[in-house]
């Protein structure tokens, strides 16, 4: 018994290690789809710069996303957390029970640390943006180009871009697309290679790999789910909460309670003032299970906004009286916005879900569309509120 389950605990560090690397290698082809797409519309930019003043904002959004280094995102194949639990676990250094299978792991983690250090440290890595001379970009505006999420209005994005654009640092790296695309390709063949050998020499399977991220994924039985969907749920995301309410007859209610910012402009005191705007919208639909996915899809002519509040109490007293009808009317406007905005929204959604043990916690795992036309896995908790 204690043989067999030695042996369970090699297998099961095993297909571990090869999960990891087939992740690392599916985010690095991920990686190069993106670095693609980016240096076609940046190629584009940088060919039709002439044309900055008439593009379209999502194309230079594109083309800014290529050349910024910025420092919030962050590449999830960079971390080690796996690496880190093969490599402390005694199964693995000592008892694998294969050593050409631990060399080839090994062989994988470097390959992945050293792609990681050549992005650091190689000149052809460097973005010509970096996050200080961005920075020195906004400190130049004039307050009222930057609007109150602190991004610059179009106009002033697009006085950048032409900036950017005449740099020769820009041209210098867009030149460097094929060693960056070629680095990545290097990488990924060669991981691809030792991963296959990795699964000949554990004789680990499709199966086996499918068996091994159903049982790490914390599921329950799909069976169970209807059951433990229905009923009331809250999604907290920053100022925003989402009350989801599933019904047995498979209908569904969604009110959102969210704050926006709107931002006036006091032509006469040269000065922009912010308010906060609470509001609360509602919307019905219906939902479905197919194993464990779960289709949401609500109907827009339902939508309403059932409260929109303008909070002045940061507004200057001395204008009130002056721009208290323009609030009014203001205040409708962005009223009508964002109840259009509602019902042109793509409403019809799937998740990959799952509970844990308590079932009081439900994880929506989904893909969002990048600037790329690609998609990135995203994950939310919603909390089950009792009645």
């Amino acid at each position: 018994m204690e043989n067999n389950h030695k042996q369970s605990a090699q297998r099961e560090t095993a297909i571990m290690a090869v999960c990891d690397i087939d992740e690392i290698v599916q985010s690095l082809k991920d990686e190069i789809h993106l670095e693609d797409s980016l240096f076609k519309v940046a190629m584009y930019v940088l060919t039709h710069q002439e044309l900055i003043d008439s593009l379209s904002m999502d194309t230079l959004d594109m083309a800014f996303e290529y050349l910024y280094d910025n420092p919030t995102v962050i590449k999830c194949w960079m971390a080690d957390t796996k690496e880190t639990a093969f490599n402390s676990s005694l199964d693995a250094r000592m008892n694998i029970g294969n050593h050409q299978f631990y060399d080839n792991v090994q062989s994988c983690y470097y390959m992945r640390r050293s792609l990681t250090k050549v992005m650091a440290d190689a000149p052809e890595f460097s973005r010509p943006l970096s996050k200080e001379a961005y920075e020195d970009f906004l400190y130049k505006l004039d307050p009222f180009d930057i609007n109150w999420k602190g991004v610059p209005v179009p106009n002033a994005r697009r006085d950048i871009m032409k900036q950017i654009f005449a740099q020769h640092s820009t041209t210098l790296y867009i030149k460097r697309y094929f060693f960056r695309k070629d680095t990545y390709m290097e990488t990924v063949n060669e991981l691809d290679l030792l991963n296959c050998e990795n699964k000949v020499l554990m004789d680990i399977s499709d199966k086996d790999i499918e068996t091994y991220l159903k049982r790490n994924s914390g599921n329950m039985s799909a069976l169970s789910f209807a059951d433990l969907i229905i009923g009331t749920w809250d999604l907290n995301l920053g100022n925003n909460q989402n009350t989801y309410y599933f019904h047995e007859d498979n209908t569904l209610e969604q009110i959102l309670h969210l704050k926006v910012e709107l931002q006036f402009q006091l032509e006469e005191q040269q000065k922009e003032v912010f308010v906060l705007s609470p509001m609360t919208t509602y919307m019905e639909g219906r939902w479905e299970l197919r194993d464990d996915t779960l289709i949401t899809d609500f109907d827009a002519s339902t939508a309403a906004i059932t409260s929109f509040e303008v909070d002045l109490s940061n507004f200057p007293q001395a204008s009130m009286e002056d721009v208290k009808d323009s609030i009014e009317i203001k205040k409708n406007m962005m009223k009508q916005f964002f109840l259009e905005e509602m019902r042109h929204m793509t409403l019809k959604k799937e998740y990959l879900i799952s509970f844990d043990k308590s079932t009081n916690t439900m994880a929506w795992r989904f893909k969002e569309a990048t600037p790329a036309g690609n998609n990135k896995e995203k994950s939310v908790l919603l909390y089950r509120k009792n009645e």
